[in-house]
């Protein structure tokens, strides 16, 4: 497997396993109720959006790997990579401060 092929397929599996991070995380709030802040709750939308579109983003690049063939998609890469990178970096951040403000 190629490394576009292998971020590719890395990314599908890691979809799956940040989307019930965030149901489970977002069942967290609903059972804190008021001790959930608003930053909290707004956040889950954004990160549901924000999820949706790296996995839209990721399956765009697999569209074109398999019509264009991998050189002629590293922009296109990277550009998800990046994307993907920053969803796990704020999905990280909202784990932590639901950690500090629901859980505590």
């Amino acid at each position: 497997m190629t490394s576009l092929s292998e971020f590719v397929q890395k990314a599908k599996d890691d979809y799956a396993r940040v989307e019930a991070e965030l149901k489970e995380t977002e069942q967290k709030i609903k059972d804190a109720g008021e001790r959930a802040d608003a930053w909290t709750k707004d956040q889950a939308a954004k990160l549901k959006a924000d999820l949706t579109e790296a996995k839209d983003k990721v399956m765009t690049l697999a569209d074109r790997i398999d019509r264009e063939g991998e050189e002629a998609v590293t922009e296109a890469h990277d550009q998800a990579k990046r994307h993907w990178d920053a969803l796990h970096a704020a999905v990280a951040t909202y784990r932590e401060h639901v950690a500090k403000s629901v859980d505590a």
